[in-house]
């Protein structure tokens, strides 16, 4: 499979290229040294400090979450086969669908509220998650609306990361990106073992409260701020 996957990219990044249109850019500094600015931005800009906090926090819930039912569906009383496990994630195509309608709500109502919607919706379908595994199409739907929560919150998060300095969108994205899946990466390695240490239930539960802290971290801004 991680060979089917090293291929799709290689195909995907071909095709990219012939594809995407050719843009000239101007570029102020070296590589190296728009590397070593990236640390920063954090320092300068209230926004992606904020932007991060809180995408770390549901990223890591994210990859917590799909990382933990692989392996409780592993287990009894379910012991499923990996491929009947790998059919679980279809349910996440719904989180693509998502991401459309939430950059159109981004322009419409504002990142904030289509964040704390998105997350709402999240910490829902964790909490329901914990408890309704034995229940395949509810655990289904719950996966579905937790990626499409979690989606959303995404585009419209990496909105207010991109409005930062039109001019230089990709400098704020990689360092916005670079913390992001530091959440991601400690969620998968705790997902996986909570499930282990203290079951299927706590770990739902906790990731629900990590969405639930994000969703406190962006609640807490005042009106009209990101």
């Amino acid at each position: 499979m991680l060979l089917v996957f090293a291929l799709a990219c290689a195909v995907i990044a071909v095709a990219a290229r012939a594809a995407l249109p050719a843009t000239p850019g101007r570029a102020e500094a070296g590589y190296l040294a728009t590397l070593r600015g990236l640390p920063g931005l954090y320092l300068r800009f209230p926004v992606l400090r904020l932007a991060a906090g809180r995408g770390v926090l549901w990223f890591f819930a994210f990859c917590a979450v799909w990382a933990g039912i692989a392996v409780a569906l592993s287990q009894p009383p379910f012991s499923y086969l990996p491929e009947r496990i790998g059919l679980y994630g279809a349910a996440g195509l719904l989180g693509i669908a998502a991401t459309r309608i939430a950059g159109v709500w981004t322009d419409r109502i504002g990142a904030r509220r289509v964040i704390l919607i998105g997350l709402a919706l999240a910490a829902a379908a964790a909490l329901t998650l914990g408890l309704c595994l034995s229940n395949t199409p509810l655990t289904l739907v719950c996966l579905g609306l937790f990626d499409a929560g979690l989606f959303a919150a995404q585009v419209a998060n990496q909105s207010t990361v991109l409005a930062l300095d039109p001019a230089a969108p990709a400098r704020f994205n990689s360092t916005y990106m670079v913390v992001y899946f530091v959440g991601g990466s400690l969620g998968t390695a705790a997902g996986a073992a909570a499930v282990d240490w203290f079951g299927w239930t706590a770990t739902a539960a906790v990731c629900a409260a990590a969405i639930v802290a994000a969703a406190g971290i962006t609640a807490t801004r005042r009106a009209g701020s990101h």
